[in-house]
């Protein structure tokens, strides 16, 4: 059995408790017997990433003193808090150039994390997701050259959940995304952030599996809260893919 703790949005330096509640989910993760076979966070690593700033670099530095806790595989993509050039040096030891599209193969698995995010404009940061023609194909060419089960993973959520200002910031192309998905039997699911909240919907015929987050919680349209919760719980996901193929995801709220 394949475990999958999943991990998004800990937005370092958004607020004064961000660093203490990411590091009490991480450390929720480390205390986990038998330990996760994997570690994948979808995106929102530092919230000022996007801006170019001084603060961006001290941000990843502070993430990635969190992250060190976790000693074994680990998958960290962008979110549209991010900044590819910030993040690249932070979290990917050098820059590179075009998305920052990752492959992780852990035992009989494949993991690959789509950099969906697009870059500030004019110094105003962009929210809503998009992917580039570079990563789709890249995208493809990695589903084809292996049929291991795969793991999809990118920050945006590539199809809307019923949250009207949720909806208004998903995946911009999820039609082109999900051309490709639907090519490749043995991916497995996606796994997004972005949302703050925990929930599960279907897309190209696979389940798309929502982390939660770290640093805070939206809530529902008809729920009678402020639209960020800012003192809602952290959350994380556990999926549990069993060796027929079944898959089985639990959200856990921290106190």
């Amino acid at each position: 059995m394949l475990t999958i703790a999943h991990v998004s949005d800990l937005h370092i330096g958004g607020r004064p408790e961000s660093d203490e509640r990411a590091a009490r989910v991480l450390a929720h993760v480390h205390s986990m017997r038998p330990a996760p076979d994997v570690l994948v966070v979808t995106g929102d690593i530092a919230d000022h990433g996007w801006s170019g700033a001084a603060e961006a670099a001290d941000e990843y530095a502070r993430a990635r003193d969190l992250l060190a806790v976790w000693p074994g595989p680990l998958l960290v993509g962008t979110g549209n808090h991010d900044g590819r050039e910030a993040f690249a040096r932070g979290m990917l030891d050098g820059e590179r150039p075009g998305p920052l599209d990752q492959a992780l193969d852990v035992g009989a698995y494949r993991f690959l994390m789509l950099d969906s995010l697009v870059p500030a404009v004019s110094g105003q940061r962009i929210d809503h997701g998009e992917l580039e023609e570079a990563t789709l194909e890249w995208l493809d060419e990695q589903l084809s050259a292996s049929t291991r089960s795969t793991f999809v993973c990118f920050h945006h959520p590539p199809t809307t959940v019923g949250i009207e200002r949720a909806d208004e910031i998903q995946l911009r192309n999820g039609t082109a995304l999900e051309a490709t998905l639907v090519r490749h039997p043995h991916v497995v699911a996606v796994l997004a952030g972005h949302n703050h909240t925990m929930c599960a919907t279907t897309f190209a015929g696979r389940p798309v599996l929502v982390g939660g987050g770290v640093v805070s919680s939206i809530t529902l349209d008809q729920e009678p809260l402020d639209h960020v919760w800012l003192d809602a719980p952290p959350t994380l996901a556990v999926h549990l893919l069993r060796d027929d193929g079944r898959l089985t995801t639990f959200w856990r709220s921290l106190p």
